[in-house]
């Protein structure tokens, strides 16, 4: 029963081408101070590069102090004559490939950006060039592959399996210094968990912030040392003491010598790939754009090069995600009301808008709605939000027909359940004709508001991220690429975005030349940092940078991933797959090996990981592995007996659930959960055979029958005739009154089994946990809360061993 409310607490707070690019966003804001009054563009092109790129750097705060006739060589801001200036930007700039221009290349090495990202001004100057460019009619910039440094694989350290090494040298360390946050019990718990008092569970957490082979680099000294994070005394010693413990396991720690048995491809790191470009997404009339590149700091910058800049202040508890993106734990990202006012302005002018965004929400509890992205100045006034109820997502706009809260929100169906806690790409249109729009994963979900203009809008809002102005829709997720467009975007649109993706990928060319005798061969893989303790590979292709065609049959078999010196443990999609390329085959274009992608651990980070391929045949290199030998399973005679307790099959479990709470199984949310998991659900009684994901599923249809019940207002009464749902969690849950939610909920589920039952104190603590850790939300918590905690409870006893073992 224990490990059973722990299992449901855990759900609930926890609760996936070359296409063209069309550009076209409105004109920047203009400085009147950098108005241009020389000699007129000789050419349309020349006047494209005025309005999208001089324009936007002339000003003395960006290039326009230097690059001036007279300044510094080159003149590409001159005032003089924009004629001579657009001579000057021609060998700095690239219009079939804005992001390898001289210009944004400069820049993001450190020149002269006017922000405290170099990323983010390269990123926008890239959307300038592309907007000068403005090729509605030209295809993708391919990526072009270069020949990677040659790196033999290397010998390396890996952290032992056991924390024996942690325990003495860090753990003292990070126990004392970081536990007030980075421990699961903390007051304001942020993960990694590496304080935590459970070792095991500290040293798991910890891995991926030691780098034996560089300690330097470990990011428990780099946080201290460089970036001046929580150090208790002085920074630099702090971190020599951090560095000195972290040198201390790796002085301890033997060399993994490379296995002379290998078939090893060259190898690299991810910094040694290309990196995929972002393009092939439909970005025509964008006006806001973060793809949360930035990785550090309290700014979120936005880089769709329409002025101004509505630039992110992140505020509360957040965490920048590696392979781009930022998870909102309690607080919220927001724009200033005078750089969000140009949302108001633009989206007017047009009557339409997009906001497609990619987000993990947290879980698939929050209501409120909780405010995923908002332009808003409280939950009561708003120009629209997208939030999230439960399973559902909700868009909610001002309009001719509604009021000034965007009420009626147009929402998902409760039936279809869309909203996952998973990466989903959603995305919310409006335009006068076809009325508002919502779609998951580049699939109209079905719903549609009515066609109606948008009117009254309030310039003095902000945009923000996470929450509403007043603090009251907090929502706990991931969001790795927010855009949005003044003008509707088609179906077709939102598709090719869909297909393109999200965050920062790699193509890392492994060089097999040396191995089948033919100079210059790779294999390409796509590669993604899937998130901060893991990599995707996918898609992997064989290409001749030479162009030149295979000299004889080729036969690649057994292939494997390794990292740092071996082979992964798991994750080996290619390993049981033969690929054979005829003699004569031609390597000048990609020949696809496979559509399979696997996702393998991150070990020392995305900074020092090397990778390379291994393979049990390739050319005329063999390396037969050998078979895995697991031990023979002995089954005792003395031991056969079947267990006495069991648990109910499903049909049992929907009929119980049914009974204890007074939902009818007919109930529409509750029937299409069940008819959702019934395969999840258990099959035999045999306790035996039970699984974990059977829990998950358990605690689905659990969620469903207390959602029912709590939302039924004469049952609550019922149920719970002390609780005060009306009132906030701090009121209503106090240690004083909560004993009107906990015992009812005991006295309803518990007397089951009363053998196997939880001891009631027990499930009490279990429970009192339960509702402090969900009643934390700043002072920001509100009747609907309340509400909120008493379903979490709900569940947590009735998807328990409490009703499933007998």
């Amino acid at each position: 029963m224990r490990s059973s409310l722990l299992v449901v607490l855990s759900i609930l707070l926890i609760g996936c081408g070359g296409a063209e690019v069309e550009q076209n966003p409105p004109p920047p804001v203009q400085d009147n101070s950098n108005n241009y009054n020389g000699p007129a563009p000789q050419t349309a092109d020349i006047q494209q590069f005025k309005l999208n790129l001089w324009d936007n750097l002339v000003a003395d705060n960006r290039c326009g102090s230097c690059h001036q006739q007279g300044n510094t060589s080159p003149f590409f801001v001159r005032r003089d004559d924009i004629n001579l200036a657009y001579n000057a930007v021609l060998p700095l700039v690239n219009l079939a490939d804005p992001a390898q221009s001289l210009m944004v290349q400069k820049v993001a090495g450190g020149h002269n950006c006017w922000l405290s990202s170099n990323t983010a001004c390269a990123d926008t100057i890239t959307q300038w060039l592309r907007n000068w460019g403005n090729t509605t009619d030209a295809e993708q910039a391919a990526v072009t592959l270069v020949a990677p440094v040659i790196r033999d694989p290397g010998a390396s350290k890996a952290l032992p399996e056991s924390p024996a090494l942690f325990a003495t040298e860090v753990y003292p360390l990070v126990r004392q210094y970081c536990v007030n946050c980075h421990a699961p019990d903390a007051s304001v718990a942020q993960a990694p968990f590496f304080a935590a008092s459970d070792i095991d569970a500290a040293y798991q957490a910890s891995r991926n912030l030691i780098n034996l082979d560089r300690p330097e680099l470990s990011r428990l000294v780099a946080r201290l040392g460089g970036e001046f994070h929580n150090c208790w005394s002085d920074c630099a010693s702090d971190a020599a003491v951090m560095l000195a413990a972290v040198t201390a396991i790796s002085d301890a720690v033997p060399v993994t010598a490379l296995d002379p048995q290998l078939v090893p491809s060259k190898a690299l790191r991810l910094e040694d790939g290309v990196v995929a470009s972002s393009g092939g997404r439909y970005e025509s009339n964008q006006i806001a754009f973060y793809q949360f590149k930035e990785g550090q700091g309290s700014q979120a910058f936005d880089t769709s090069g329409v002025e101004p800049a509505a630039n992110l202040n992140l505020q509360g508890d957040f965490a920048w995600l590696t392979g781009w993106g930022l998870q909102i734990n309690s607080g919220r990202a927001q724009a200033s009301t005078q750089s969000s006012a140009k949302l108001a302005s633009l989206i007017g002018a047009t009557g339409e808008m997009t906001v497609e965004a990619w987000v993990i929400p947290a879980n698939v509890v929050q209501e409120g709605p909780a405010a995923i992205i908002s332009y808003a100045g409280s939950a009561i006034s708003r120009n629209f939000t997208l939030g999230q109820s439960q399973y559902n997502y909700d868009f909610l706009l001002r309009s001719a027909s509604s009021d000034f809260a965007g009420i009626p929100a147009l929402s998902t169906a409760d039936a279809d359940e869309l909203l996952q806690a998973s990466l989903q790409h959603v995305v919310i249109t409006q335009d006068p004709v076809n009325g508002q729009r919502i779609y998951v994963n580049g699939q109209d979900s079905g719903v549609q508001g009515e066609p109606a203009a948008i009117s009254n809008w309030d310039d003095s809002f902000a945009l923000m991220l996470g929450n509403e102005a007043d603090g009251s829709r907090q929502w706990q997720g991931s969001i790795r690429l927010l855009a949005i467009h003044n003008r509707a975007l088609t179906s077709e649109q939102i598709a090719q975005n869909f297909s393109i993706g999200v965050g920062q990928k790699f193509y890392l060319p492994f060089a097999i030349g040396h191995l089948i005798d033919l100079p210059q061969s790779y294999i390409v893989f796509e590669v993604a940092q899937f998130d901060n303790y893991s990599y995707l590979f996918s898609q992997p292709y064989l290409i001749n940078l030479e162009g030149a065609a295979l000299p004889a049959d080729l036969l690649i078999s057994d292939m494997a991933l390794a990292i740092n010196g071996r082979e992964v443990t798991s994750g080996q999609a290619w390993i049981r797959q033969q690929f054979t390329f005829a003699s004569g085959t031609s390597l000048t274009e990609p020949v696809v090996m496979s559509e399979l992608g696997t996702i393998i651990a991150s070990e020392a980070g995305a900074a020092s990981d090397e990778f390379f391929l291994s393979f049990g045949q390739i050319g005329s290199f063999n390396n037969v592995r050998p078979q895995p030998q697991f031990p023979l399973q002995q089954i005792s005679q003395t031991n056969s007996d079947s267990s006495d307790i069991g648990i109910r099959p499903f049909a049992a479990i929907n009929a119980s659930m049914s009974q204890l709470t007074g939902i009818s199984v007919a109930t529409p949310a509750v029937a299409n959960t069940y008819q959702t998991i019934t395969r999840q659900l258990p099959a035999l009684s045999n306790i035996e055979t039970f699984i974990s994901a059977q829990q998950m599923a358990i605690t689905q249809l659990g969620i469903a029958y207390c959602n029912a019940a709590i939302n039924n207002t004469v049952l609550r009464g019922q149920w719970f005739p002390a609780v005060n749902f009306n009132a906030s969690p701090s009121e209503a849950l106090s240690p004083a009154n909560r004993d009107a939610l906990i015992s009812p909920l005991l006295d309803r589920f518990a007397p089951l089994q009363p053998e196997t039952a939880l001891e009631n104190s027990d499930a009490r603590a279990e429970l009192n946990n339960l509702i402090d850790r969900l009643s934390q939300c700043n002072g920001a918590c509100d009747s609907q809360r309340t509400q909120t905690i008493a379903k979490a409870a709900c569940t947590a006893v009735l998807a328990s061993a409490q009703m499933l073992v007998y």
